[in-house]
């Protein structure tokens, strides 16, 4: 039983530090004594407070305000989209009863992205307008509810060029020492990892079992949201084919 690898690097600063707060927690459910790692994990509480001062330096930037009011605006623009949708479901006309439902479909596949967490909301997001846009847009266009796909999208875009303003003047200030707290709080990660790993081998996995599965749940999760922000990097790379429909 080994404990998946994480990528540190590409997690922005509130992911890593979300990803670390839940670290925190699942240690202290399992009990640092009980995982054999009780010293270590002093010595990465230490260094998780300096991320957490840190942190704090980070959420009371100006544009930190921005984007709470970004994301809030984003969120009801999605509800008002899935009430649109919802409101053709029993509409008498059969053809827009069917593109109603087969948005809907689409709905139910990505949940409701209001409540998920901002930065797999953005992800999350990015994947829906592909799918309005792309092979849904009849459904949409149908509806007459175009209008409400254009503002999601302005919404989303709008919220990620505030997240990439707030880390541009982040790294422009500093007294900001995240850089540091996080390259330590890292250090300390992974001592404990590795001891825990080592442990396995000697006692066996049964007593770990537990905290390994939970622990790994939550690293496919951070390494999704890294995989996904750069497959919408790539993917904005590729040339636009050149449209050639008619109306």
């Amino acid at each position: 039983m080994n404990i998946l690898k994480i990528d540190f690097h590409s997690l922005r600063n509130e992911e890593w530090f979300q990803f670390m707060t839940e670290f925190k927690y699942l240690v202290e459910k399992s009990t640092p004594e009980t995982l054999g790692v009780a010293e270590l994990f002093t010595l990465f509480l230490t260094n998780y407070a300096d991320s957490d001062t840190a942190a704090e330096l980070i959420r009371k930037s100006p544009e930190t305000a921005k984007m709470l009011e970004a994301d809030n605006k984003r969120d009801a623009t999605f509800r008002g989209f899935a009430d649109a949708v919802a409101s053709y479901a029993n509409h008498f006309n059969a053809d827009k009863q069917r593109a109603a439902e087969d948005l809907a479909i689409v709905l139910d596949h990505f949940g409701n992205l209001a409540k998920k967490p901002s930065n797999e909301e953005t992800a999350g997001m990015y994947n829906l307008l592909q799918e309005l846009n792309g092979k849904h847009a009849p459904q949409v266009q149908l509806l007459a509810i175009a209008d409400w796909v254009q503002e999601l999208e302005q919404n989303n875009n709008d919220y990620e060029t505030l997240v990439k303003q707030r880390n541009t003047e982040l790294a422009e200030r500093p007294k900001v020492r995240m850089v540091d707290a996080r390259r330590q709080t890292q250090d300390a990660y992974r001592k404990i990892v590795e001891r825990i790993e080592a442990l396995i081998l000697v006692n066996g996995a049964d007593a770990y079992a537990a905290f390994v599965n939970e622990l790994n749940t939550f690293i496919k999760r951070y390494n999704n949201i890294v995989s996904q922000r750069q497959g919408r990097r790539e993917a904005s790379k590729e040339p636009q084919l050149p449209n050639n429909s008619s109306n």
